[in-house]
């Protein structure tokens, strides 16, 4: 088989008896690394598998189904109905007054208000009322007793007020407020930034218990401004609470943070000041350490948190799961009898288009009035879903599996490995499950992936393994060298050792000049097929002369001759390789000019020297190729035949490696970058004698040269025109004749060696 074009021969892989030998290292070791990557992953917390991971957390919730809520949680909901018998929101405060009057009638035992009373209602009757005050007063008219009568009508239009004393009146009432650009701390700094903080202090935790001495770097959610009630409402109220809450990147309320900074203060949720008062407040504590948020408490009971202090929901189902009362009713007296009797009556809006919608594992619509009523309801009934505070529990489930696993698939069967990965597979997901009923929730994408990945990569391991004893040596070898040296090859299987030994060689580097130019103009297809035709006949050439195809580089050929089987004539081999290769490219230029294609021109440089051949890279996957300063030296020289204007130019030791039977003509001494000592070049015109006008002109052009070095320029120049005269289009006899011509008017200084340094690679 002969090497195809257009590809890089790929590093070959050393054949393995058996899968069983090659399990008992390289499978523990891709088990090892597989296991490592997973475990960075769970680490490092990726958004890819975080979302699957959340996605795969409310499938659970689905599965499970809605359940029973308890019955301690009721709703009030400003609901459509309200607003078709009331009219639109916002209600006049005098209603919502009203609302909480009769709603406190029905002897609850706390209220929450899920709404905030930030700005004044300004009513009709108080502008009147203080527009006559002041007419009466510029008039000379408000005598003591009418502006008694004014301030009290004043009092009794003020709506806000009304609305304070229903707060006040009755069962403790619990307001919420709303922290602004929340995030992952607090960035405000000075005192005096933190605006609205003491109209919320009554929301603060009561015990801050610090178990380290210095202050703990909290990992806390933090908040920079807050929107907080009127200071008459504030006073009114029993307490007040943030309704804040934080979606997942999804936009997935799973989470509620039982704790947000503000200034130098731990504040808590709506939720949780609310308890508070139904509980006959106790104190709210939090315990704090270095590593972020230790636990939670209200009074006695102590609520499962995560290290950030949040608090994993367990919603009991979609909307509805709570007993829910509209607003008209309860204005209208129409609330069944001991409907909120000792209950903890949430206060909210519902309706189409005035509450925050939110999304939650049930349901893509969800009021958040019941996500507060699912957190109320989990603390009450102690419901929870408790989460590992670090990542370790996963950490270690994902080394035993990995662990498991990966002893069976190098003990098994393909089709036994692929029960016990099943096995795990299910068998986890359904444990993971099981402990989510129970309310333990563990991640399931790090274990899964764990599972898929061990057995997709031991499975790939198990099929290259049998591959290789298949292929074995010849059919690794034969796509890129002689029939001749795979035989070498085969009769020598100890050269497959990695490493390499000396040997003096020839390097040949290939390359297509402006092919950068040529792919801008032609469309990717139509390249693809001109390389195609290009590599084919120039790797056929190589190989035709015992060459060996060391890598295809895009449009670039390496190939060496001498190695892996020795030859005494490679560098003879290898000026033949390329004077062919030229000749088939000027025939193939004619076939493709035909066709309407550009002609395609190359440059070949061959360089021969001692170099390390042999088999590089890794114990499994490796390149049989030439490494040293001679092989960089060849794709230097191909380099320059841009710079001379030649298609191929040798060095100085290859031309010492000929037999004379080749036609040269010396270029230049040139000293290329990193190298102190000049090296010869010569470009490759022929094989065999040359013709006498072609001996004429060589002859003309190395006296030409010699004068030119021997720094006698007008003889020199002679001697080059003579050569011209011959070949007018030879390059390096113009390049001469110029450098000859302006060293005769400015002659170089007495340093000059007649040597060309190349600062380039």
């Amino acid at each position: 088989m002969r090497p195809e074009a257009g590809g890089s021969r790929k590093g070959t892989e050393r054949p393995k008896p058996s899968f069983r030998r090659l399990a008992t290292f390289n499978a523990v070791l891709l088990i090892t690394l597989i296991t490592l990557a997973v475990l960075f992953f769970a680490t490092f917390r990726f958004p890819f598998t975080e979302f699957l991971e959340l996605k795969l957390y409310d499938l659970k919730f689905h599965f499970r189904g809605p359940r029973p809520a308890g019955s301690e949680v009721a709703l009030v909901a400003i609901d459509d109905a309200s607003v078709k018998e009331l009219g639109r929101w916002p209600w006049s405060r005098e209603v919502l007054a009203r609302l909480l009057t009769r709603l406190k009638e029905a002897e609850p035992r706390v209220v929450a208000v899920d709404i905030i009373f930030a700005e004044r209602e300004i009513t009709v009757g108080v502008e009147t009322l203080k527009r006559l005050s002041q007419s009466l007063f510029r008039s000379g008219l408000l005598s003591p007793d009418i502006a008694a009568v004014i301030k009290k009508e004043e009092e009794r239009a003020d709506v806000d007020r009304q609305l304070a004393q229903s707060i006040a009146w009755g069962a403790p009432t619990i307001l919420g407020f709303y922290f602004e650009d929340v995030g992952g701390q607090t960035l405000a700094s000075k005192p005096e930034q933190f605006m609205g903080r003491k109209a919320i202090e009554a929301s603060t935790y009561n015990l801050v218990r610090l178990l380290e001495r210095r202050p703990p770097r909290l990992p806390l959610v933090g908040a920079t401004g807050a929107e907080v009630n009127l200071p008459m409402m504030t006073e009114a109220a029993a307490g007040g609470g943030y309704f804040n809450m934080i979606p997942d990147p999804d936009g997935t309320v799973r989470w509620l943070p039982l704790a947000i900074v503000y200034g130098p203060d731990l504040y808590a949720p709506l939720a949780l000041v609310t308890l508070q008062h139904f509980w006959g407040c106790p104190p709210l504590g939090i315990t704090l350490s270095q590593t972020g948020v230790e636990n939670i408490r209200v009074g006695a009971r102590e609520i499962p948190v995560d290290r950030f202090g949040r608090f994993l929901i367990n919603y009991p189902g979609p909307p509805g799961a709570f007993a829910t009362y509209s607003a008209a009713d309860v204005l209208a007296g129409r609330l069944p009898a001991g409907a909120l009797k000792d209950k903890i009556a949430l206060v909210g809006a519902t309706a189409t288009g005035i509450y925050d919608l939110r999304v939650t594992p049930f349901s893509g619509v969800s009021p958040g009035l019941e996500i507060q009523a699912a957190i109320l309801d989990n603390i009450l009934r102690e419901d929870y879903l408790k989460a590992p505070r670090t990542s370790l529990p996963v950490l270690l489930i994902v080394v035993a599996l990995g662990a498991i696993l990966g002893l069976a698939l190098v003990r098994l069967s393909a089709a036994g490995g692929f029960a016990v990965m099943l096995f795990l597979a299910l068998g986890y997901t359904a444990a993971n499950y099981y402990l989510f009923t129970k309310g333990w929730q563990l991640e399931l994408i790090y274990p899964l992936m764990e599972i898929g990945a061990v057995y997709t990569g031991v499975t790939v391991l198990r099929f290259l393994a049998e591959e290789r004893e298949r292929l074995r040596l010849k059919k690794a070898f034969q796509s890129y060298v002689a029939p001749a040296v795979v035989e070498e090859i085969i009769r020598h299987p100890e050269r497959l050792r990695l490493g390499g030994e000396r040997r003096t060689i020839t390097i040949l580097f290939c390359d297509i000049r402006g092919f950068t130019s040529l792919s801008e103009i032609l469309e990717p297809e139509e390249l693809v097929e001109i390389l195609h035709e290009f590599l084919n006949p120039m790797s056929e050439i190589i190989v035709s002369q015992g060459g060996t195809l060391d890598k295809y580089m895009g449009d670039a050929i390496m190939a060496l001759f001498g190695a892996p089987l020795e030859m005494t004539d490679h560098a003879g081999r290898a000026c033949r390789a390329a004077l062919e290769m030229t000749a088939t490219l000027r025939h193939l230029g004619r076939e493709w000019e035909a066709r309407g294609r550009p002609r395609l021109r190359i440059g070949i440089g061959l360089n021969t020297g001692v170099v390390a051949v042999g088999n590089m890279g890794s114990d499994r996957l490796f390149d049989y190729t030439a490494i040293g300063d001679h092989v960089n030296l060849a794709s230097r020289l191909e380099g320059l035949n841009k710079y001379y204007g030649t298609e191929i130019l040798i060095s100085g030791h290859t031309a010492q490696a000929l037999d004379g039977n080749f036609i040269l003509q010396e270029v230049d001494l040139v000293r290329v970058m990193g190298k102190t000592q000049p090296l010869e070049i010569f470009e490759l015109l022929g094989e065999g004698t040359p013709d006498p006008k072609l001996a004429r002109f060589l002859e003309a052009y190395h006296a030409g040269l010699r004068l030119f070095r021997a720094r006698a320029w007008q003889e020199s120049a002679q001697a080059f025109s003579q050569a011209r005269r011959l070949y007018p289009e030879n390059c390096q006899v113009q390049r001469y004749m110029e450098l000859a011509e302006k060293f005769q008017a400015e002659p170089p200084g007495p340093d000059w060696q007649g040597i060309t340094v190349m600062e380039g690679k």
